[in-house]
Parts: C-alpha cells; sequence; structure tokens
C-alpha cells in the first residue's frame, strides 16, 4: 500500500483563510503602533545625545555643547574646539520643539548643564503621540 503525502488542498486553504483572518486583525493594531514607536526611538536618540556630550565633557574636562537645530529636526554635538562629535537627524514623521530649552546646551567637565528645561519629540501627524526629554542643572536627563 502506498501513503499519501502532502496536504490536500482543503487543508491548504484553511490554513490561508486563518492566516488572512488574523492579517486582517493585526495590520490596524501594527499601525497605530508604529508612529508611538517612532516618538519612542527618536526620544531615545536624544536621551542617547544629552548623555554621550555631558560623558564626552566629563572625560575630556572641556565644555561640549549639544545643538538642537528646531527647523531640520536634528541635533548636533560639538566639542570645545569646534569639532563635530555626533550628528542626529530625526525620522521624516518626528519634530523636535523647544519646551523651555532652548537651542543649545552646554556641559562643563563636571558634567553640569547650563541650561534647564525640556525638549518635546512629536509625531507631525498625531501631536497627542510626543515625548518630552527633561534636563537639569546637573546634567541629569530623563523622558517623559
Amino acid at each position: 500500500m502506498r501513503k499519501n503525502k502532502g496536504f490536500t488542498l482543503l487543508e491548504l486553504m484553511v490554513v490561508i483563510g486563518i492566516v488572512g483572518i488574523l492579517s486582517a486583525i493585526a495590520i490596524p493594531s501594527y499601525f497605530q503602533w508604529l508612529p508611538r514607536h517612532r516618538v519612542g526611538s527618536a526620544a531615545r536618540a536624544v536621551m542617547s545625545a544629552v548623555e554621550f556630550a555631558r560623558i564626552n565633557a566629563v572625560k575630556t574636562n572641556a565644555n561640549v555643547t549639544l545643538n538642537f537645530d528646531i527647523v531640520n529636526d536634528s541635533l548636533t554635538v560639538v566639542a570645545s574646539d569646534g569639532t563635530t562629535l555626533r550628528t542626529r537627524q530625526m525620522p521624516g514623521d518626528v519634530d523636535l520643539q523647544d519646551d523651555g530649552l532652548g537651542i543649545a546646551v552646554t556641559f562643563d567637565g563636571h558634567g553640569f548643564s547650563t541650561a534647564t528645561g525640556q525638549v518635546k519629540v512629536v509625531n507631525t501627524k498625531d501631536p497627542a503621540i510626543s515625548r518630552s526629554i527633561s534636563l537639569t542643572l546637573g546634567g541629569n536627563a530623563s523622558i517623559q
């Protein structure tokens, strides 16, 4: 006797139907999750630049400045001698907004900042999706 190996057409159609139903349920959730993820990722990139600038200031015992380009939605870390240490561009659907921090923050050799306030990372299509990065005079930053 010979045994048939493989799947029948009916079994394959049932599996394809189940995959289609699950995809129809999952795709709208994905499109709601994506903007939040991009804003969160951009906020972590700003936080990383703040920490990078502070660490370099302490390591070199010299001033390091973090410049926020609100118009072009980018940030640049510059050493005291004018050397650009890092540049970061925000994704296309994410805006940087000044929320009291200003366009530049300088960290001294002890890690203290010259300004306090917040920078906001906002989704361009839905301003309700946003994160704020707060900076204290002690140089501590946090995402809210």
